[in-house]
């Protein structure tokens, strides 16, 4: 599988306007869904440098776990480090899905 994108940008827009400004808090979010670490603790690891590299790269690897998603920890790597608020994004975009939806694209509302 791949990574879930909403077809429409703007239906994203809250996401990216809120990771745009405030990247610790979707950050810490991400963490939290996908139980690698309470919500606190990963918005002030986000600070602290090559910590929070890692630990995004432990949440991201969780998500590609939970949702069967094709990747590895180098992928990951370099996706954080080339953009890391798309990323962000798409951590987001993933687990806003419907767990009961097996990750096919049906959005939590």
């Amino acid at each position: 599988k791949q990574w879930y994108q909403r077809r429409v940008a703007i239906t994203a827009g809250g996401t990216c306007v809120i990771t745009y400004f405030l990247p610790c808090w979707t950050y810490a979010r991400n963490a939290s869904e996908a139980d690698t670490m309470n919500c606190c603790v990963a918005a002030v690891i986000f600070f602290v440098p090559f910590v929070n590299i890692f630990c995004w790269i432990k949440t991201r690897e969780a998500i590609r776990e939970k949702y069967h998603i094709e990747g590895s920890v180098v992928s990951d790597f370099f996706t954080i480090i080339c953009c890391g608020l798309c990323a962000l994004v798409q951590e987001a975009q993933q687990l806003d899905l419907d767990p009961m939806s097996g990750g096919h694209g049906v959005v939590r509302s």
